[in-house]
C-alpha cells in the first residue's frame, strides 16, 4: 500500500467546499477549491498511515451508498442537470502511506 489513486468529490456547502474520498470514506474541507482538495489529500495520508501502522489495510472500506446519497444531495434545493451547471467537482489524486 505505498501508492494508492484515489477519488475525491468536491462540493459547495455554504461558505466552504467540502470534499469527500470515495476509496476510504475520508473527507476534508476548505475554503477554496485547492484548499479542500490538499486537505483531502492530507487526511487521506493520515489515515492510511495510521491503517498501515496498525496492520488495519483490510479494514478500510469504501464510502457507503447512503452515505455518498447524503453528501450529494445534502444542500442541495434540487438537482437540475445540464451543460452550463457545475455543483460538484471530481478530483483523482495520490497519497502515499508512511514508511
Amino acid at each position: 500500500m505505498d501508492n494508492m489513486q484515489l477519488t475525491g468529490i468536491i462540493k459547495k456547502a455554504g461558505n466552504y467546499y467540502v470534499a469527500l474520498c470515495l476509496e476510504l470514506n475520508t473527507s476534508s474541507q476548505g475554503e477554496s477549491i485547492e484548499e479542500a482538495k490538499r486537505m483531502l489529500e492530507e487526511a487521506c495520508e493520515e489515515y492510511t498511515s495510521y491503517m498501515k501502522e496498525r496492520n488495519l489495510v483490510g479494514e478500510i472500506r469504501s464510502v457507503p451508498l447512503e452515505i455518498l446519497r447524503e453528501f450529494l444531495l445534502e444542500d442541495v434545493e434540487y438537482v437540475r442537470p445540464s451543460d452550463d451547471w457545475v455543483y460538484s467537482e471530481n478530483i483523482t489524486f495520490e497519497v502515499e502511506a508512511g514508511a
